[in-house]
């Protein structure tokens, strides 16, 4: 108990004080103790309790060609070499429609649509028009504001030929009524970080593919505690999550 607090007191800072006041004590709480594991991402023990599986392991006997772009890292983007992992589990798959949960500038959209010519790829993100300033208070706290401020949502596929298979949602993920998000059989978790919002995101993905799915969760590592406490919770009910080996993202397939 006493380690808890002094994390959190090494963690607070003014960023963590002006949300305090925005967003109420328990928030500022959520988000000193997030600082502190930034510093010190180790002292987040609930990544190394998820096993590995490597992408061999994945894909098995099967054979796959992929299509992906390869270009100057831009922050918050996917890198090129987990793009390639998740892509390669996408076609490998191949479902008719597929959900990702924020689509930022659309690099993992396009290229999702790229590789599944003949599928339907819906994606959600918050309304263009989200200000962190003006925003409502959300019924779960949010992160990564500085990405949300910078986001030109959707812009990479915008005008391209690929765009025609991407259905583009808006909405906060914490209300968005879900049954509008086709019937996608993959889903690619990427939105907010915190750990009510990959609950949230994640039981809802699970009560739209009806048992059948399969789940790729991104920034599965000690910067995102949230995340990684969230998968430990599924894993402890007996849900075979594991994280693809030299990779922040976790995959479970039903």
């Amino acid at each position: 108990m006493i380690k808890k607090f002094l994390q959190l007191i090494f963690g607070l800072n003014g960023a963590c004080i002006i949300r305090g006041f925005r967003f109420g004590l328990q928030d500022m709480l959520i988000k000193s103790r997030a600082a502190f594991n930034a510093v010190y991402p180790m002292e987040d023990k609930n990544h190394t309790k998820i096993p590995v599986v490597s992408l061999d392991e994945i894909l098995g006997t099967k054979k796959v060609s992929v299509k992906c772009e390869i270009q100057r890292y831009e922050n918050g983007m996917l890198p090129s070499d987990q793009a390639m992992v998740l892509i390669s589990i996408l076609r490998a798959e191949n479902p008719q429609e597929v959900l990702e949960i924020g689509t930022f500038m659309g690099h993992t959209t396009k290229a999702m649509a790229e590789n599944l010519p003949d599928s339907v790829i819906h994606t959600v993100d918050l309304p263009v028009d989200f200000s962190i300033v003006n925003a409502p208070e959300s019924l779960l706290p949010k992160d990564d504001f500085h990405l949300i401020q910078q986001r030109v949502v959707g812009r990479e596929f915008r005008g391209s030929k690929f765009e025609k298979q991407i259905m583009q949602h808006f909405g906060d993920t914490a209300q968005i009524n879900f049954s509008t998000l086709g019937k996608p059989t993959f889903f690619f978790i990427d939105g907010s970080h915190t750990y009510e919002y990959c609950k949230s995101d994640s039981e809802k993905c699970l009560n739209l593919c009806q048992g059948h799915g399969v789940f790729l969760w991104h920034d599965c590592d000690p910067h995102h505690p949230g995340v990684t406490r969230f998968i430990n919770e599924w894993r402890a009910i007996g849900r075979d999550i594991r994280r693809i080996k030299d990779t922040p993202i976790a995959y479970w397939k039903i």
